[in-house]
């Protein structure tokens, strides 16, 4: 944080962000702020002080928390509506997943680069991913929604 711990926006939120599935949506903003966060304690990582090193650390658990939760969350719903892209979907997942944990490896090892390398990667990625291959996912959700929909309505 800043001297007068004013907190930074660093990745500001945008509609064009929005993927259309109200759900997903909310947990990528939850990821925003919460990379904002861990951006905001990125000082904490090299501080003497107890506190402030467990803070970032608590900001970096956190986070890894909850991208694991988001994917898994996304990978659900692939699987039920049988998304043509699950597997190479989920690589990207899992290949972030191993670059997020080399950094925090790298990190733990006393690398003070590896953390500010780390939240830039995971600025990049999200948004990245979230313009990509996201609303890709999300279109083909739709609609296997409406065929659903479609289907039910003539039963």
């Amino acid at each position: 944080m800043s001297e007068n711990n004013e907190k930074i926006e660093w990745i500001k939120w945008d509609d064009k962000y929005k993927i259309g599935y109200k759900r997903i949506d909310d947990q990528h903003k939850e990821l925003v702020n919460i990379i904002n966060g861990l951006y905001n304690c990125i000082g904490y990582s090299s501080s003497e002080d107890k506190k402030l090193k467990d803070a970032f650390k608590n900001a970096l658990k956190k986070t890894v928390d909850y991208v694991s939760y988001h994917f898994s969350y996304e990978e659900k719903i692939m699987t039920a509506i049988k998304y043509k892209k699950r597997i190479e979907h989920s690589a990207a997942h899992r290949e972030f997943t191993q670059t997020i944990y080399d950094y925090v490896q790298s990190y733990e090892n006393g690398s003070l680069e590896a953390v500010h390398n780390l939240v830039k990667y995971l600025r990049d990625w999200l948004l990245n991913h979230v313009l990509i291959s996201d609303k890709e996912f999300v279109m083909e959700v739709i609609e296997t929604l409406k065929e659903l929909s479609k289907q039910n309505n003539n039963e």
